[in-house]
C-alpha cells in the first residue's frame, strides 16, 4: 500500500464530561514536546443532543439559544429545537412562549412536521436568519419575540398549551454578546457554543468535546486491506497498525510513530505536539519497500493534524513547507519542494467493519502541495470509536485527487497491559511485541519537580517508548493554584524474551529518593 500521504496518526482523547461554563480555544505560543493524545477513553455515547428538561407530549426540547447575538439584537435572535422522540412531531398551532406571552408561529421554509433526529429554527426575522445561514436546509419558523439579554424563562407549547419544554437561561452562562450560542450539551446542561454563529440545523459543538490530553495508550491494530490502488494483489491481506509504540528523535526532538505495514510496504509518521497551543503537529512522512525507500516528505513547520478541543463541525487549516522526494510507478525519483495547505475537519458517523458497527467521530486531514509543478491533493480520513473502554480506528482511508486509493477496516485492537503501584514487587508474564503501561497516582510535578525515573532495565527485554508522561486528573478551573493532581505513565514494549527486572524511582528535585517500585518481568516468544 504504497500511499506516502498517510497521516493515519491519532487518537481520540477522552470524551468531556461537559461542564457549565465558557470554554476557550484560544491558541498561544508554540512549545513542542513528545505527542501523545489520550489518556481515558470512555464510551462514545450522546451522540445525539440530550433533553433539557420537562418533556410531556411530543419528545421535542429546546437545544440552541441565541439571546445576545453581537451587534444589534433585533432580526438576529432565534432558538433552535430538536425531535429526540421516536416518531415524527407536527408542531403546527404549537407556540413559543417568552415574556408572559405565547408567540404563534409561521412557517417559511420547509415542514412543521419535524421527523425524528430533525432541527427547526424559530427565528424573531425568518428571512433575516436564512440570509445569515444559507446553508440551513431544515424547518424555519418566523415568530415575533425578543429575548431578554440577561436571562429569562422561555418554554414550547403544544397546540393545547401543554409545556413540551422550557429553560431559564442566564447570561452567566456564557454566548453574552460575543456571536455564540448556549448549546445543551451531553449532560444536559448549558454551555456556550465552541463554533462561532452557534450550529443551526447541525449537532450542537458542545454534544461531543475531545479535548487535548498528553498520553495515548499505544494499540495495535489488525486491519483487512478493502482497497489498494497503488498495489491491488493486498485487497483481502492484513495490515498491521501500531498506533505510539515508538519514537525516535528529529532534530532534537522526540517523536512518537504509527506505523501501518502491508505485505508490501511499510508506512510511518512522525507526530509531536504542540502542549501550549494544544495541537497535534504532523513532521514526517516515509514509506519504505524491501531495498528502496518510495516517499520521504519533512514539514516545515510541521503542520497541525488536531487543533483541540475537537467538535463535531470544526474545521482549521495550517499551511507548511513540504520537502523531499516520491518515487512514481516508473521509478522515477521526483523532488518536492512546495509550500502545503492543510485542512482539518471533524464529522460523524456509524460505521460497519469486521470487528463491529461503531459511532465514530470522523477527522480529515486534505493536504494540497505542487507535485512537478502539477497540483495534487492528498486526504486523510479515519474513524475513533471505542469499545469497552479501549480506543478503536474502526476504519481509516486515503484519498489522492479526490479519489480512494486506500482502505483498512478493524479486525483486531490488541491493546496493553495495564499496572500500577499494586503491581510493585510482583512478576508478570508477558509476550514479546506486546506493551506494558504502568501508572502511579502523583501531585503535579510542574509544581512539586517530584518525578518517577527509571533506575534499571534491560533493554533486550523491556524497552522504554517515550518518556515519563503526567496526565492531570481534570482541567482546573481558571485561577487555580498549583495545578491538579493526576498520574504520571510510563510505556514500554516487550522486546525480547527473558527474566528481567524493572526498577523506578520517584526521585525530589534535589535527587532524593520518596519510592521505588520493582517489577519482575518474565518474556516469552508465545
Amino acid at each position: 500500500m504504497k500511499s506516502v500521504h498517510t497521516f493515519i496518526v491519532s487518537g481520540i482523547s477522552k470524551i468531556k464530561e461537559v461542564k457549565k461554563k465558557k470554554m476557550n480555544d484560544k491558541k498561544e505560543n508554540k512549545v513542542k514536546t513528545a505527542f501523545v493524545v489520550t489518556a481515558a477513553i470512555l464510551a462514545l455515547i450522546s451522540m445525539l443532543p440530550v433533553m433539557a428538561s420537562a418533556q410531556t407530549i411530543g419528545d421535542i426540547n429546546i437545544n440552541e439559544i441565541m439571546y445576545n447575538p453581537s451587534g444589534a439584537d433585533k432580526n438576529h435572535e432565534w432558538l433552535e429545537i430538536y425531535n429526540k422522540d421516536t416518531t415524527d412531531i407536527n408542531i403546527t398551532d404549537w407556540k413559543f412562549y417568552e415574556e408572559d406571552t405565547n408567540h404563534h408561529l409561521t412557517l417559511v421554509q420547509g415542514s412543521m412536521t419535524i421527523p425524528v433526529g430533525g432541527y427547526a429554527i424559530i427565528a424573531d426575522n425568518a428571512t433575516a436568519f436564512l440570509n445569515k445561514h444559507p446553508e440551513c436546509n431544515c424547518t424555519v419558523i418566523d415568530s415575533a419575540f425578543g429575548l431578554s439579554n440577561t436571562g429569562e424563562h422561555i418554554a414550547l407549547k403544544n397546540a393545547t398549551s401543554d409545556i413540551i419544554d422550557e429553560v431559564t437561561y442566564n447570561a452567566s452562562w456564557g454566548a453574552d454578546g460575543n456571536g455564540k450560542t448556549l448549546e445543551l450539551n451531553a449532560t444536559s446542561g448549558w454551555e456556550e457554543s465552541l463554533a462561532d454563529g452557534g450550529t443551526p440545523c447541525k449537532l450542537n459543538s458542545v454534544t461531543i468535546v475531545v479535548p487535548y490530553s498528553p498520553w495515548v495508550p499505544p494499540m495495535i491494530y489488525i486491519c483487512n486491506i478493502t482497497v489498494d490502488a497503488m498495489t491491488p494483489e493486498n485487497v483481502g491481506k492484513n495490515a498491521t497498525v501500531g498506533l505510539f509504540t515508538s519514537a525516535e528523535m528529529i532534530d532534537n526532538e522526540s517523536y512518537y510513530i504509527a506505523n501501518i505495514s502491508t505485505p508490501t510496504d511499510i508506512t510511518k509518521m512522525y507526530v509531536c505536539s504542540d502542549i501550549e497551543n494544544k495541537d497535534n503537529l504532523m513532521r514526517r512522512a516515509v514509506t519504505e519497500a524491501p531495498g528502496r525507500e518510495l516517499a520521504n516528505l519533512t514539514f516545515d513547520p510541521a503542520f497541525v493534524m488536531r487543533d483541540f478541543p475537537l467538535w463535531i463541525g470544526k474545521t482549521w487549516t495550517s499551511t507548511s513547507n513540504v520537502t523531499g522526494i516520491i518515487v512514481n510507478k516508473t521509478g522515477a525519483v521526483i523532488p518536492i519542494n512546495s509550500t502545503a495547505v492543510v485542512a482539518g475537519k471533524v464529522t460523524l458517523d456509524v460505521v460497519t467493519v469486521p470487528l463491529g458497527t461503531f459511532q465514530c467521530i470522523v477527522i480529515e486531514n486534505n493536504i494540497s502541495y505542487d507535485v512537478a509543478g502539477v497540483p495534487i491533493s492528498n486526504a486523510r480520513k479515519y474513524w475513533m470509536s471505542t469499545q469497552n473502554n479501549e480506543l478503536l480506528s474502526p476504519k481509516s482511508q486515503t484519498y489522492r485527487n479526490g479519489n480512494l486509493v486506500d482502505e483498512l477496516e478493524l479486525i483486531e485492537a490488541i491493546s496493553p497491559t495495564y499496572l500500577n503501584e499494586t503491581n510493585n514487587n510482583t512478576t508478570i508474564n508477558v509476550t514479546t511485541g506486546k506493551f506494558l503501561v504502568i501508572s502511579f497516582e502523583t501531585s503535579n510535578p510542574g509544581s512539586t519537580g517530584y518525578w518517577w525515573k527509571i533506575a534499571e532495565l534491560d533493554e533486550q527485554v523491556l524497552r522504554q517508548v517515550g518518556d515519563v508522561v503526567f496526565v492531570p486528573d481534570y482541567v482546573p478551573e481558571p485561577g487555580f493554584v498549583g495545578g491538579p493532581p493526576g498520574k504520571q505513565i510510563a510505556t514500554f514494549e516487550v522486546a525480547g524474551a527473558g527474566n528481567a527486572t524493572l526498577n523506578m524511582v520517584y526521585r525530589s528535585p534535589g535527587g532524593a529518593v520518596e519510592d521505588t517500585f520493582t517489577l519482575n518481568v518474565t518474556a516469552s516468544d508465545v
